[in-house]
């Protein structure tokens, strides 16, 4: 379970729906759209990179909705595939790297290191979520859980670079929380509401993959019950096999 319930989930998907069937009929492949999907997440990294926040927000929650599409065409039109799949998967940690990129640069061209740190550890964590559940699915495990998945990422980004045009309440808050800590920091204005939401991504991403690790190990539960009944409550050192990755 994620952040985001899944009762909006499903109200959004019905949303959807509509613009499923219009892509269906102007007979566009799911890998031609998740082609497509990829162009609005560099052109909102080249913009976060320039530091216009706001139309950077518009293009990164395009970028999502699209990304949604492809998988939704590809069940309707009866062609899912195993390449498709990984075709995708790709394409989002491309997306997501980019805009991380974009974020960091204007960062780091700030002088702002603390948060640019922050983008790196939020981009890890991002890449490690995906990366649990591919390596849960490959062994068929079920494992779309977590409070920091994708679409939370994507919706908490895009938000967050929306809200930089109204900073005025962010700038207060943190102004006051840096009067009451007894550290000396050095407040910078751009863009407060983005900074805030890549401190939460690189919060809850660990989290995530913690939660991720955890659903795998509750599946295999009954499958280490079985085992051990069969050979008893030890089970020899050389019999056990760790697959490197």
């Amino acid at each position: 379970m994620g952040l985001i319930p899944s009762s909006l989930e499903n109200r959004f998907d019905k949303l959807l729906i509509p613009l499923v069937y219009t892509v269906k009929a102007l007979h566009l492949s799911p890998n031609v759209i998740s082609t497509i999907g990829i162009i609005p997440s560099f052109i909102a990294a080249f913009l976060l990179a320039s530091g216009w926040f706001v139309t950077a927000g518009i293009f990164i929650l395009f970028g999502g909705i699209v990304d949604m599409i492809d998988g939704k065409l590809a069940r309707l039109t009866h062609r899912t595939s195993k390449f498709g799949a990984l075709y995708d998967s790709t394409l989002d940690r491309f997306a997501e790297i980019a805009m991380y990129t974009g974020v960091g640069y204007f960062y780091v061209f700030q002088g702002m290191h603390l948060a640019s740190l922050m983008v790196v550890i939020a981009a890890g964590g991002s890449i490690m979520v995906s990366y649990v559940r591919a390596r849960a699915e490959s062994h068929g495990f079920s494992c779309n859980v977590g409070w920091m998945r994708r679409g939370e990422r994507i919706v908490l980004l895009g938000s967050a670079a929306l809200l930089s045009f109204y900073p005025q309440p962010f700038d207060i808050l943190v102004i006051a929380i840096l009067k009451v800590i007894p550290f000396e920091l050095t407040y910078y204005y751009p863009p407060m509401p983005l900074t805030i939401a890549i401190a939460i991504i690189a919060l809850f991403t660990p989290v995530t993959v913690a939660q991720r690790v955890y659903e795998v190990w509750k599946q295999t539960k009954s499958e280490r019950s079985i085992t051990a009944q069969k050979h008893g409550t030890h089970t020899p050192i050389d019999s056990i096999q760790k697959e490197k990755v």
